[in-house]
């Protein structure tokens, strides 16, 4: 056996520091102070030969382990009172990941970093007037006067998130100036909460004052009782009291100036929401439950790419906990006897701060998959706790179900069936067994109804009706999930029977286009009886019908089959009228699958056999009426908004790609070009991409503005007139609906303000739908 060369030697090294680095603090032990002093003695030894390495993962550890910022603050401050270059190198390098953070929007980052640098103050690596200079850059928008805006919501949270944490410092150091920044802060919060009191759209329960709006008052409450505590944060342990006289000794460093970025819109700015109380917890604990919280939301955001992770330094977070701060169940001798009333306990601590996001309004910061997913690495890392924390939380919200938000409603739907069907579909069915004598369109009875077709979607019909009550028969489809294809023998004339089979069997054995139109001519031109109109329109309908039943086995084989015939079906979708006969057809031959109804829908979009608009003039169908509660036209709604965006955006990244070219030829052409013949045909040709793509972008701008514009204005017509709905809760579901889309797209909204304002939201709509988009106004500010 050989002896391990330099370079193995050199990587072992840096894996052991990396590993002790991550590792220390993990939970709070009596050998906590002597494993900091002795690692900062080893880190300033090494760090000469393994910068690199001590920086990237000093680095990692602060933003992605965020409960421990009292832990990498203090081995911050030891590095500095140890070595002041190493020090300033630390500080410098953090500082240099906060410009860059707040530069591209990543206000999670952001957040975390600012209260890594508010506890530097007390270990002496930065003065308070540094400190006070930074909090003061995000303050700025606030020194001509109080403005409510997005931006300014997200930087005064930022700057009370730090506040919690380095208030104790400054209240020693520049007591005046902390206070004359609260006195500042304060007033914005009263404005910002006099602006958005009421304001619907962001509220997830309506039975409790708004909450979403309202969490720069929260946290202010917060900050405020901290200070009447002589700012003492004792949730977790602060390690750094224990090295007092070693700071004392410091060198300070200062920090260049920071800058906020100019080009953000109001929508890329981070929205403070408050966390939602599902279980009960002593009001004594206020402040020590949003301290652990707020650990647990940065970690949740900060490790958002990977939910492994993520979930096991999720059940970490409670290690570095004071005693006494809180249960924690999954360490219980006797969990069963953990009472959250009494005592504030970890694991629904942390069910919350999930539920809280999964649920959060004007949008969730993630896909709501991620959501579900980390919800299931924690249960299946402790399947008996959490499987029952979880249960209570839904159960909890299924009570307040009548006032919950439309929205978040879909939401819980869709992530408890993809969490059912992970656990084989085991779910405490009987407490739900009364919702099937409800009426269908009452909130409970939807929720249920709609959960139960996802699970149907991710399974099938007879392994769900197995695993339910008789009861629940009422809430399921009577037969599985089929097309509705209407030229069957039995409901069919003679002369009806003939051009169904003949186009069946042309189609059955890949017919062309060209053939199947032809027998759709021969056959019913011969129909005199009726005219021009409409024969083209029973053409239409058998085309169609006949077109989705080939392609009705799978996905893919609709894909195929819109694909072969698209030159045929867009022949019979030449006008608006006969796009939407086009779609209604699809809706008939869906009508027992939601799921294959979407896609189609889609597919149809993708190739222009019908366009956005048709489809919101399908789902708005007076036909529709007493069926706004069902939640997949909605999904189809959706999916076409969000198309036609996506095209938008894609189209303006081709056109700044194409002038970028245009401009890299003209400045060759300046250079030297070997033939002028040969620069001036590249030179048209580049202008005439751009003439292209600037043409299509107009055009998709254009139906982007019709799409918001028109679904605005069905909303506004139907939720203003009394056949609009069927009765009160149908109008609430479509209610619900119309504030789901304005806030989704809300920035497309206010792009076209003056047109909604002047056209649709007029003094003709009722007195909701105007307060709605005044509300949607003010959250876009």
């Amino acid at each position: 056996m050989g002896h391990a060369g330099p370079v193995d030697e050199a990587l072992e090294i840096e894996s052991r520091l990396s590993s002790l680095i991550v590792k220390v603090g993990d939970k709070n032990t009596p050998t906590l102070q002597n494993n900091l002093e002795a690692l900062s003695i080893v880190l300033e030894k090494d760090c000469v030969k393994h910068e690199l390495t001590v920086m990237r993962t000093f680095r990692q550890c602060v933003l992605e382990l965020p409960w421990k910022v009292t832990v990498y603050s203090t081995l911050a401050g030891l590095l500095n009172a140890k070595n002041s270059e190493t020090g300033e190198k630390v500080i410098s390098l953090m500082h240099a990941v906060l410009r860059a953070s707040l530069a591209k929007g990543d206000w999670g980052s952001v957040k975390v970093l600012m209260r890594f640098f508010g506890l530097l103050v007390g270990t002496n690596t930065i003065t308070a007037s540094t400190l006070i200079a930074m909090l003061d850059a995000f303050l700025a928008p606030l020194a001509d006067g109080i403005k409510v805006s997005a931006s300014s919501n997200c930087y005064v949270f930022i700057v009370l998130s730090t506040l919690l944490w380095a208030g104790r410092s400054l209240k020693e150091h520049a007591a005046a100036e902390l206070e004359q920044r609260l006195e500042l802060i304060s007033k914005y919060v009263q404005a910002q909460a006099a602006v958005n009191q009421g304001n619907s759209l962001t509220t997830v329960f309506h039975d409790v004052p708004p909450k979403g709006s309202n969490a720069l008052v929260h946290l202010l409450h917060i900050v405020r009782a901290v200070a009447g505590n002589e700012w003492k944060v004792d949730a977790v342990y602060a390690p750094f009291e224990m090295f007092g006289a070693e700071f004392a000794q410091a060198k300070q460093h200062a920090l260049p100036a920071l800058e906020l970025p100019t080009q953000l819109a109001a929508a890329a700015f981070y929205t403070p929401s408050e966390f939602l109380q599902l279980v009960p917890s002593p009001a004594d604990q206020a402040v020590r439950k949003y301290v652990m919280q707020d650990f647990i939301a940065d970690t949740l955001t900060q490790l958002e790419g990977n939910r492994k992770d993520c979930g096991k330094c999720l059940m970490q977070i409670h290690g570095l906990c004071n005693e006494d701060v809180c249960s924690v169940m999954t360490t219980a001798q006797h969990p069963e006897d953990i009472d959250p009333e009494n005592a504030l306990v970890f694991e629904y601590m942390m069910a919350e701060v999930l539920f809280s996001f999964l649920l959060q309004l004007p949008e969730g910061l993630y896909r709501e998959m991620y959501y579900t997913s980390l919800a299931i690495e924690l249960r299946k890392a402790e399947p008996e706790i959490l499987a029952g924390v979880f249960e209570t939380m839904v159960s909890n919200i299924v009570a307040r179900v009548q006032a919950i938000d439309v929205e978040c409603l879909n939401r819980l739907s869709n992530w408890l069936a993809v969490y059912i069907s992970n656990f084989g579909f085991q779910w405490a069915w009987s407490k739900w067994e009364s919702i099937a004598g409800e009426p269908e369109d009452s909130p409970k009875h939807r929720f249920v109804s709609e959960t139960l077709l996802k699970l149907i979607r991710l399974s099938y019909l007879d392994r769900v009706r197995a695993m339910l009550p008789e009861s629940y028969a009422a809430l399921i489809p009577a037969k599985a999930p089929a097309h509705n294809f209407k030229f069957t023998v039995q409901a069919m004339d003679e002369r009806t029977r003939e051009v169904s089979v003949a186009m069946g069997r042309c189609l059955k054995s890949k017919g062309t286009v060209d053939q199947a139109l032809g027998i759709l001519q021969e056959h019913y031109s011969k129909w005199e009886d009726l005219d021009d109109d409409a024969r083209q329109s029973l053409a239409r309908e058998m085309l169609v019908e006949h077109v989705l039943l080939l392609g009705s086995k799978t996905f893919s084989h609709m894909l195929n089959a819109i694909e072969k015939y698209m030159p045929a079906l867009q022949k019979f979708g030449d006008s608006p009228e006969a796009k939407l006969e086009i779609a209604k057809v699809t809706e008939d031959f869906w009508l027992r699958n939601p799921q294959f109804f979407a896609i189609t829908i889609d597919k149809l979009v993708n190739y222009r056999v019908i366009d956005p608009a048709t489809v919101v003039a399908m789902l708005f169908d007076a036909g529709h009426v007493g069926s706004w509660s069902k939640f997949h036209y909605w999904e189809i709604l959706h999916n076409t908004v969000k198309k036609v965006n996506m095209r938008v955006v894609q189209l303006q990244g081709r056109l700044e790609a194409a002038k970028t070219a245009a401009n890299a030829m003209a400045a060759d052409d300046d250079d030297d070009m070997a033939s002028a013949a040969a620069a001036s045909t590249a030179e048209n040709q580049v202008a005439e991409s751009v003439d292209h793509v600037e043409a299509t972008l107009a055009q998709m701008v254009q139906e982007q503005r019709d799409v918001i514009v028109s679904t605005a204005r069905h909303f506004a017509q139907l939720l203003s007139s009394d056949s609009g709905a069927s009765g009160d809760l149908d109008r609430a579901w479509l209610h619900g609906r119309f504030k789901e889309f304005l806030r989704t797209y809300r920035v497309q909204v206010m792009e076209n303000v003056s047109t909604l304002e002047s056209d649709v939201f007029t003094a003709e709509a009722s007195d909701d739908v105007r307060q709605a988009f005044a509300d949607v106004r003010t959250l876009s500010a």
